[in-house]
């Protein structure tokens, strides 16, 4: 794939939750619009494979392990990219949990370990990752960071607490960073996903869970009963790809995008557009 566009030719691109998902999809994008990638994560076998696929494309990539609940580990990562590649143009603060068993529970279910735990790892993760960062991309002249946040975040979930706070305060963190970074060429956007289909959605099975919820609460329009194998979360019937999460990060970063700042992008197949959860039937 590497080598089959321009859009970032000359840039150097960090990628955390680059083993899998929404990150992997937007390293391998990235790589193959001219970018010289640092894909990070805590799944090294993955992460490993991941450069490889890269460099078997012709596109140019390193991988760092880090966790993105250790401070050291982000910055490890940056000094990684200057030395192997010189310089750090973009960062896409990716890495994240939906909260695996905590979905679905009632806030007043949650432990406050799996509480911080959310937190950490989603709104913590991406402002530890986001510091390591800035001082690099100013070295570098200026730059754009993007983050992986969630409509949860616009809109809340039930179920979720601690995810959609989580994913809110990115949304918040994303226009305070605008604002101080501007004067630094600094642009810095989010984007507000829908259902993905990635490991993360098959493993907790989210969409029956938030479905069945929708169920029992409150009306939410009129619900319509959805064709057999439609996807109920979306009003086009169908949860993203991480291709499709990717190539937003990919315009946000890019320079077609050099007027944009402070925004979150939603890509939700027009959830939002639907009450969220509103079943609507797919055309045969």
């Amino acid at each position: 794939m590497a080598g089959t566009g321009t859009r970032l030719d000359g840039k150097v691109a960090l990628v955390t939750g680059a083993a899998s998902g929404v990150g992997r999809a937007t390293a391998k994008i990235f790589a193959a619009e001219g970018a010289k990638v640092v894909g990070t994560d805590i799944d090294d076998v993955n992460g490993a494979a991941l450069v490889d696929e890269i460099k078997a494309d012709g596109g140019e990539a390193i991988y760092v392990h880090a966790n993105v609940r250790n401070y050291d580990d982000l910055v490890a990562a940056v000094a990684a990219a200057e030395e192997t590649f010189g310089r750090l143009d973009i960062c896409i603060a990716n890495a994240g949990t939906v909260g695996g068993n905590a979905v679905g529970r009632p806030m007043e279910d949650l432990s406050e370990e799996q509480w911080v735990t959310i937190v950490d790892i989603n709104l913590h993760g991406v402002y530890r990752t986001f510091r390591a960062a800035i001082p690099a991309l100013r070295r570098a002249g200026g730059g754009a960071f993007s983050s992986t946040a969630s409509i949860a975040g616009l809109t809340g979930v039930a179920g979720q607490s601690a995810y959609s706070a989580s994913k809110g305060g990115i949304i918040a963190l994303v226009r305070s960073l605008a604002y101080q970074l501007a004067g630094d060429h600094i642009r810095v956007n989010c984007v507000c996903p829908g259902g993905i289909n990635t490991n993360l959605l098959a493993e907790t099975d989210l969409m029956a869970i938030l479905m069945a919820q929708a169920a029992d609460g409150p009306p939410m329009g009129a619900p319509v009963e959805a064709a057999p194998g439609a996807d109920p979360v979306a009003l086009m019937n169908q949860a993203a790809d991480p291709e499709d999460i990717a190539n937003a990060h990919l315009y946000l970063v890019s320079d077609e995008a050099r007027m944009v700042n402070g925004q979150s992008l939603v890509v939700d197949a027009g959830s939002m557009v639907a009450n969220m959860w509103l079943v609507v039937p797919r055309d045969q």
